[in-house]
This record gives structure tokens, sequence and C-alpha cells, in this order.
């Protein structure tokens, strides 16, 4: 028993360091080093292995779990951001006896409105995620990697002219950035100089006369190839010993170079929400975890994780090559309020969508 403890004392002062660590990680600029946003990346796994801790100690060595409960409360923040405990957020029955103006908003990346779960050329009967969006009925959906209307892959007649009459205002760009709108919008064109690496859109709806900035944001990717993935899905398999050289060259650089790119991006995004006045709603595809160090820098001081204000429980947003992250995230600042978040999980992308109810005042 005393050597146990001998080597237990060790072994929970590490999982305590590095809890901490990896919670805070994302407070750390890529562009000096790597390190803190790889950490933030196993904050989850941390998390768990730090509870399962807490509950073994607590039958054999008390005060060792003393130091785990101690170790998640100096993370209760990033917590929190993981897992939002908002039980008392309103049901949606509430939301929609309220008086005040309220808006339904979507954030999906579709996937070039291909279907994740079956082969590019299957001939299906209708688009799934075209007839999920349809279902869903937001006010304004934002997509990302999305295409024309008259372009999407096994639509039928009926989707297409259905998602016209639904959203009167639908726009998108050569680059797949898209939005349908119930609303009247102008879209307000940005010029950044990396454009071909990640893409903003800034779109100033008019919500029954309230001005609402509402950006649509897709920042890189990590750029893996097939044998990338591959990699990776040994390494979750643990049978990756013996490719270290491998692992360093073609997962943890390419990690860091994404890392240390979308921190520039994420600098360019923060100007352009500084660069307008009113509320603002930012939604998209982050292509990285909350807290991370780019979702930091477009925060800031004043905008809101709508996620952690109003969800309830952890959730995935990527489920594909088993990266499992949450890496669609919404943001708001000024008279927009998130009432209630969820994520949606629907397989036909391989990424699931965020609705979010919010409530808009001038």
């Amino acid at each position: 028993m005393k050597l146990a403890k001998l080597l237990a004392v060790p072994v929970n002062v590490a999982l305590a360091v590095s809890l901490v660590f990896s919670a805070y990680g994302g407070t750390i600029d890529p562009l000096r080093t790597p390190i803190g946003a790889l950490a933030a990346m196993l904050f989850p796994l941390l998390l768990l292995v730090t509870l399962i801790a807490t509950v073994a100690n607590a039958l054999f060595f008390r005060r060792l779990a003393l130091l785990n409960i101690l170790s998640v409360l100096v993370c209760w923040g990033p917590v929190v951001t993981f897992c939002p405990l908002n039980f008392f957020r309103p049901s949606v029955s509430e939301i929609s006896e309220s008086t005040d103006k309220v808006i339904k908003v979507m954030t999906y990346n579709v996937y070039g409105f291909l279907d994740y779960t079956h082969h590019d050329d299957m001939v299906l009967d209708g688009n799934s995620s075209l007839e999920y969006i349809l279902e869903t009925d937001a006010d304004i959906v934002l997509c990302q990697e999305g295409m024309s209307v008259s372009g999407i892959k096994n639509s039928t007649m009926q989707q297409r002219d259905s998602l016209r009459a639904r959203y009167p205002y639908i726009h998108v760009d050569d680059r797949g950035m898209e939005i349908f709108s119930k609303y009247p919008f102008e879209r307000v064109p940005l010029t950044y100089s990396n454009r071909w690496q990640y893409d903003v859109c800034l779109y100033v709806v008019d919500v029954d006369g309230v001005r609402l900035n509402l950006f649509n944001l897709h920042l890189q990717s990590i750029g893996l190839t097939p044998s990338d993935k591959e990699l990776f899905r040994r390494i979750t398999d643990g049978e990756a010993k013996g490719e270290m050289q491998e692992i360093r060259h073609d997962l943890i650089s390419k990690l860091s170079e994404a890392f240390r790119n979308r921190a520039i991006q994420a600098h360019q995004v923060r100007e352009f929400v500084d660069s307008v006045t009113g509320p603002v709603l930012l939604c998209g595809d982050f292509n990285d975890i909350p807290g991370c160090y780019a979702a930091r820098v477009i925060a800031g001081d004043d905008m809101t994780d709508a996620y952690r204000a109003a969800a309830l429980g952890p959730a995935i947003t990527y489920h594909a090559d088993r990266f499992y992250f949450r890496i669609d995230q919404m943001m708001t600042r000024g008279g927009i309020i998130p009432l209630r978040v969820w994520r949606e999980v629907r397989p036909s992308s391989d990424h699931y969508p965020l609705i979010g109810y919010f409530s808009l005042t001038p």
C-alpha cells in the first residue's frame, strides 16, 4: 500500500499539472510555440481521466482526491466551456411564447451538399442535408462548403423550389460560403490577403428594422491527406508504434502550421468585428476547439460563446476520421442574446449543425 501511494502521488500531481496546462493552452500564441494548442486538444481526455482518478482516489487516497478536485476547480472556466451546465435555459415552448424578437439561426458545414454516408455517385431520393435544412425551418442558415441551389447534387425540383420559397434571400460566393435568409440582407465586401486559405463573409441583415451584423466564418483546415488520416487511425488503434517520425512530420507539423495560420486569420477577423457597430452574430466552422487561441482572439473581451451561454452538456460537431471535436461555433455581441443552443446529429455531412435561438433587441 505504501508503494502504491508513493507511485500515486507523482502520477496525480503530473495529471493535475497536465490538466491545468491543457485547459489554458489556448492562451499561448501558436506563432510563438504550438505546444499550448496541441495540449489544448487533449483537455477533454485529461478531464475524463481526472474525474476517474477522483473517484478512485476517494476510495483509497482521499488527499489525492482533493488534489484532483482542486485541479478541476482551477480549470472551471474551460470545463464549462467544454461542457456547459445551463440546466435552467428556456425551453423551445417558452421561447415561442416570448414577446421578444427571437430568431432561429443554424450554422452548418454541408460538405458540398454531398452525402457523407454514401458514395458520391449514388443517386438518392432527394438531398439529405437540404431536406434537413427545410425540416429545421431556421430563420437564417449559414453554410460553409455550399453551392448554388441549382447545383445541389441529388436534390429534387421540389426541394429546390421549397428552399427558394422558404428563403427568398440567398447568396453563395465562389468559395461556397452561403446564406439562406427569410430576412433581407446586404452583403458587405471584405478584403483580406489570404482569401484562398480561409473565408469570412459579412451580411447586414434587416430583422424587422433591427440591423444585425452576421459573420459567416470558415477558418483554415488542417489539410490532412488520406495517408495522414490513416496514420491517425492507426494511432487511435494503438498500431502506430515505430512511426514517430511520420507522426511528427505528417500530423504534428501540419497541426502546428494550421494553428499558426488560424492565429493570423483570427486577428484579421477580429479587425472586421471591431469595424462594425450594433448587434453581432458570428458563426461558422473554426476548424479548432472551443478555448483555442483563434477563438479567444475573435471573442476578445466583448463576445459571448453562445454554446457555453445557452447549451447543455458537451458536444462534437465533426465526426469524421475519428477527429471528434466541437469545431463549429457561435459568438454574439451587443443586443443579441443566446437563449438556447444545441447540436443536431445529422450524418449526411462530416459536420453536425449547430442551431440556436437568439433574442434580438434594438
